[in-house]
């Protein structure tokens, strides 16, 4: 699970309740959308701030007519089994895989996670999908 990014020198955390995630249009330009939905309040969207892509595979999203977009960020942030941060510092042309869901006109935008790779095994199961630019 991602639980923030830091782009452009500003941080986006999860903890943030009304945190926004930029989306990388494809004409360059940037979009910001609410990041997910909270635990324990009322929403037609999936709880949570992640998308398994597993799930998105298996249809599990289709009723958000769900779109992968970009991301950008310079870093990203784990929390370890303790809470603690942990930030991964990342090539400056990758981006994190997001999924668009929308609902009756409203969007939200989800972080796509993947199996963590071996050396990270220590910090979390679940781990953000970093794509290259294209």
């Amino acid at each position: 699970m991602c639980s923030g990014i830091e782009y452009q020198g500003e941080m986006h955390l999860w903890s943030d309740p009304e945190v926004r995630l930029p989306v990388q249009l494809k004409n360059g330009d940037l979009s910001w959308l609410r990041w997910g939905a909270r635990h324990g309040i009322e929403s037609p969207f999936y709880q949570g701030p992640c998308a398994r892509l597993e799930s998105i595979k298996m249809g599990k999203w289709d009723r958000y007519q769900p779109k992968a977009v970009k991301i950008p960020m310079d870093r990203y942030m784990e929390r370890d089994a303790k809470n603690k941060p942990y930030w991964v510092k990342t090539e400056p042309e990758l981006v994190l895989q997001g999924l668009v869901a929308t609902w009756q006109g409203e969007q939200r935008i989800y972080v796509v996670t993947v199996e963590t790779p071996a050396e990270f095994q220590h910090v979390q199961p679940r781990w953000p999908r970093v794509i290259g630019p294209n």
